[in-house]
């Protein structure tokens, strides 16, 4: 299969060679006939010069075989019944009769005769024009010939030298078309290998056209579908990024889902299969196994409801029930409740009345969830205090590392160095998500081996919308 330019070449070769034929031919009969018509009226301007002449020359003879030897050219001069007077090249006694010769015919009935034949008398072509006059009441008919050959060799050496010309300008025009067709190729070579570049996803293509108007719009529209594609090939990467963000996602929950769910499940199924083993178990041995088996149960509806709240904050289907109230006497709620389930450890609490407007159940969620992350991040005093419509909540364990301060407040997100029971990594992602909704956010200090401080600002005084 050839290619563009190739194809352009050999359009080209086939276009000039018809052209130089077609122009041969064409050229060679409008030559021919120019020639041959410029020879004719040549005869005919000595015709009437002879023709003035011959009333006056004695000797015609003498005067034919001197009219040839100056100008090469045959004379004859015919009476009216045919017979030949004068002769430049031949005997005339000995010539035919000429009366039906086709140059005295045309002569006789117009002003002049041509004709292009054979003559048997030289053996060679003519070139014959004869013309009819009267002079002293004779009819005469004067006829001058010029060989075909000498006419046919000026014709000939015109005529090769114009198709030399023209042959000359072809190879000149094809020389041109050849390097026409270099530079297309060169063009096309260019977009071959940007079209490559964008199939290799290489979209930085470096093309500009100026040979021609369709080359540059060609440039310009690579350049755009490459942009494009760049783009396109960007959003992908972020997509496929989201992808398997969500997945990954997905699996954590998976993960979370399943090992937080794993003990409290594990102990359900011990204590009632150890109940089901032994029927006949002492009344206070079934009374426990059946409150460790309603206090699992109570884990995992705990998570299950953590869960829940924060997909509902992360779709946005969450609405604060907001109300005035003594943010102190929530705090201290909470605080008992934990002073309760964990009487071994030690919960400072120094907080006098505060009035906030604010969902209350769920500022009950985040108190919580911070005293329950410090509580098990330390083996210390917890302290809860208020200072300057800031409340803390402060322990004095293991520290955050600087990186993952940030990462704490994340969905499914727990330290490397501790695993929450029952948490799953939801706690201070609610808590994050709760504060937004009220228009503030958690502030973390932490220093390594030294504790942690978790603030936010309280709500003001007025109603939330």
């Amino acid at each position: 299969m050839l290619k563009l330019h190739q194809h352009f070449v050999r359009a080209l070769l086939t276009l000039f060679l018809s052209a130089l034929v077609l122009s041969s031919l064409v050229s060679y009969f409008a030559i021919k006939g120019s020639n041959l018509e410029k020879y004719t009226q040549e005869l005919q301007s000595d015709i009437e010069i002879i023709k003035l002449q011959l009333p006056y020359i004695e000797d015609k003879n003498h005067f034919a075989k001197e009219l040839k030897a100056k100008t090469d050219k045959r004379f004859t001069l015919i009476d009216s019944l045919g017979n030949v007077l004068a002769e430049s090249d031949f005997d005339e006694g000995k010539m035919d009769n000429h009366l039906h010769r086709e140059e005295i015919i045309k002569a006789q009935k117009e002003t002049y005769g041509f004709a292009i034949r054979y003559s048997d008398t030289l053996k060679t072509n003519f070139l014959y024009v004869a013309h009819r006059f009267t002079s002293a009441e004779d009819v005469f008919f004067v006829r001058i010939a010029s060989s075909l050959d000498g006419i046919m060799h000026n014709f000939y050496d015109l005529w090769i030298k114009s198709a030399l010309i023209f042959a000359l300008s072809i190879l000149v025009g094809l020389y041109g078309a050849y390097l026409f067709s270099q530079k297309i190729r060169k063009e096309i070579d260019t977009i071959i290998a940007n079209l490559q570049m964008i199939a290799d996803k290489e979209y930085k293509i470096g093309i500009a056209s100026h040979f021609s108007f369709e080359f540059f719009e060609i440039a310009n529209y690579l350049k755009k579908l490459a942009t494009k594609l760049e783009k396109r090939e960007k959003q992908k990467r972020k997509y496929t990024a989201k992808i398997k963000l969500i997945s990954k996602q997905r699996s954590d929950v998976i993960s979370a889902i399943s090992h937080e769910f794993k003990n409290p499940i594990a102990s359900i199924m011990g204590y009632a299969q150890t109940l089901i083993d032994d029927p006949n178990a002492a009344p206070q041995i079934k009374e426990r196994f059946l409150g460790k088996i309603v206090q699992n149960g109570q884990k995992i509806s705990a998570m299950i409801d953590r869960l829940t709240l924060a997909t509902k904050f992360e779709n946005g289907d969450f609405n604060t029930q907001n109300s005035t109230f003594d943010v102190a006497k929530t705090v201290a709620e909470s605080v008992q409740s934990f002073r309760e389930k964990y009487p071994q450890r030690t919960i400072s609490l120094k907080m006098s009345e505060h009035i906030i407007t604010a969902d209350r159940t769920m500022m009950d969620i985040v108190i919580s969830n911070l005293i329950d992350n410090a509580l098990k991040y330390s083996d210390d005093t917890v302290e809860v205090f208020l200072d300057n419509n800031t409340l803390h909540v402060k322990d004095f364990g293991i520290g955050i590392k600087p990186y993952e301060i940030e990462r704490v407040t994340q969905k499914f997100y727990r330290t490397n160095t501790h695993s929450w029971d029952n948490s799953m990594g939801l706690g201070l992602a609610l808590v994050s998500y709760i504060l937004k909704l009220h228009n503030t956010s958690l502030e973390i200090q932490s220093t390594l081996g030294v504790g942690s401080d978790f603030s936010f600002q309280l709500p003001s005084n007025q109603l939330v919308v």
